[in-house]
């Protein structure tokens, strides 16, 4: 694991003998250390294992209901399965960054003359790649039960790019939490408690029509559900603006807003 040694020096600051300076080398080497973490055996449980265990037991679960009405489980549900991947993507990231934090990492790395911007980047970065990482195994596994991108490269290339973000602006909800929260029980009850109604509270499984009248309001503007059928839109549903913009003005207001909070929150926690 990096220590605070490792990194070179802000930007204005002398360089450390024998160091590099610049904020891309405290960017490379956090990456580094951080990916190393993240892409461990245990790590690739959590990011490929687990969310195919989950594709199998909902394609046992609903494949034979949905195809009596007629709806082919790859191409309904796979979109599903891939946002609850990145879902747990963002939620082991922020444990993770706490994890940090009480160890006392984070101490060591604010004391130390690294780029402040490259801790956050790096972060950034790794969760990034585990959210394409997931996509791509989900995507693969979807194809086995008849997932298809039906309109062509540059499709399939923004529902990557969607997925892709919507992993960081959820990593960074995430992360805002596990920088205001120390009691790391605390932070895995409030990390996982919003979780499945989300999930089950949106278009994900079944259509917004089929559910109770007074919850269809609260399914359809639900930021899971935008999701979810902005990147059906782009795989295999119609693809349409209005398909795609509800999920849209989400996925750019969560990284909007939590963009703000997560800097914010690690300010705080970086003047203690």
């Amino acid at each position: 694991m990096s220590t605070a040694s490792d990194v070179a020096a802000v930007p204005g600051a002398p360089a450390l003998p024998g160091r590099p300076a610049g904020w891309q080398h405290d960017f490379r080497v956090l990456f580094d250390r951080l990916r190393v973490r993240s892409f461990s055996r245990g790590g690739l449980i959590a990011t490929v294992v687990q969310p195919l265990l989950f594709f199998a037991i909902f394609y046992c679960t609903f494949a034979g209901m949905l195809d009596e009405q007629g709806i082919g489980f790859g191409r309904f549900v796979t979109p599903t399965v891939l946002v609850q991947a990145l879902m747990f993507v963002a939620i082991g990231s922020a444990t993770e960054l706490a994890a940090d934090r009480s160890s006392g990492v984070f101490s060591r790395l604010l004391t130390s003359p690294v780029d402040m911007r490259a801790m956050g980047l790096a972060h950034l970065a790794v969760v990034a790649l585990q959210g394409l990482l997931s996509s791509v195994a989900i995507v693969l596994a979807g194809h086995l039960a008849g997932f298809r991108f039906d309109h062509g490269v540059f499709a399939a290339l923004g529902f990557v790019v969607f997925a892709v973000a919507f992993t960081v602006a959820l990593s960074l909800a995430t992360a805002t939490i596990a920088l205001r929260l120390r009691n790391l029980e605390a932070l895995s009850a409030v990390l996982h408690l919003p979780y499945l109604p989300l999930l089950v509270l949106s278009t994900g499984f079944v259509e917004a029509d089929l559910f109770p009248g007074w919850l269809r309001p609260v399914v359809a503007a639900s930021p899971v559900s935008g999701v979810i059928d902005a990147l059906r839109a782009l795989s295999t549903g119609e693809l349409t603006w209005g398909e795609i913009l509800p999920g849209l003005a989400w996925l750019v207001g969560l990284l909007a807003v939590f963009s703000w909070s997560t800097t914010v929150a690690f300010r705080k926690v970086a003047v203690r």
